[in-house]
């Protein structure tokens, strides 16, 4: 099969392809009705396509070439970022991570945090200011990656800041075009704090403190904040990343394995597969159409 006269709708259609609910369907309920309707308002020929795996990267390359929406950059990141510059055995990468009053695109941690938001041609840039400043309160170094198309704004934007720029190039690769600087001086005890669930956050006191405050449910919250005030900023930023580096996927090894496509490292790595749910995918793929 093969994609003819792809439309801007089409390419909203492609994209949702590549979507946690899609994906949730195939996999987790081995339901494939959602695609099947897809597939088939996308006008198909018969011609190249012929297994699902097949579809996908054509699905893939098309949006490259005509609708680079925020899929394709952060399939980028987990590809260029992670899989090739760092282990998953002492790296985390969290997706849409909330910091402050704002979501983190990707947040890379191992012996330090790094913080990615993203700005595709599709997106707006009223917010971006916002962002970041919520990010070095938490993170060593943030990056706004952007188009070859935005790419002078930002750089103009961010000039005399922290904040480094990663360019995602018409090749659809990721060239570093700022460096960031550090942001130790912008931690922040209550950004930092929040981002923890309250079993990491009672762990990490009792660990410090020795105890946890006797105080009524409602209160704890603020008593242990209190507490965390004690500890030096940079020496807590550590403590809270140990905590939040305990959140391991299940299958590193295999979102790492080439059995699993470049075109849904991102997919796999968000939806956390188990062994059993990559099993699936792979018999998936390898379906006729």
């Amino acid at each position: 099969m093969m994609l003819s006269n792809i439309s801007i709708s089409n390419m909203r259609s492609l994209s949702f392809l590549f979507t946690p609910s899609m994906f949730n369907q195939i996999v987790k309920e081995k339901n494939v009705l959602a695609l099947k309707r897809k597939i088939k308002n996308l006008n198909l020929n018969n011609k190249r396509i012929t297994t699902y795996q097949t579809l996908f990267k054509y699905a893939y390359s098309q949006l490259e070439e005509s609708y680079r929406s925020e899929y394709l950059f952060k399939n980028s990141l987990i590809n260029e970022y992670l899989l090739k510059k760092y282990s998953l055995n002492t790296t985390t990468v969290f997706n849409e991570f909330k910091i402050g009053s704002s979501i983190a695109d990707m947040v890379l941690l191992n012996g330090t945090a790094k913080v990615f938001e993203i700005k595709t041609d599709l997106d707006g840039f009223d917010k971006l200011k916002k962002q970041v400043n919520d990010y070095i309160q938490f993170a060593d170094f943030v990056y706004v990656v952007t188009s070859e198309k935005n790419i002078e704004k930002v750089l103009n934007d961010f000039s005399n800041t922290t904040i480094g720029v990663i360019e995602f190039t018409e090749s659809n690769t990721l060239k570093e075009r700022k460096r960031p600087v550090s942001n130790q001086r912008t931690f922040n005890h209550l950004a930092l704090f929040k981002t923890l669930r309250k079993t990491e956050y009672l762990e990490l006191i009792t660990e410090q403190f020795g105890y946890i405050p006797d105080v009524p449910n409602t209160m704890i919250f603020r008593e242990c904040l209190k507490l965390s005030l004690s500890i030096k900023v940079e020496e807590f930023q550590k403590l809270v990343f140990k905590k939040l580096k305990d959140r391991k996927i299940k299958c590193p090894d295999l979102l790492a394995s080439k059995k699993t496509p470049y075109e849904l490292k991102q997919i796999c790595h968000s939806l956390d597969f188990s062994e059993f749910e990559y099993l699936n995918l792979y018999q998936f793929l390898n379906k006729s159409i």
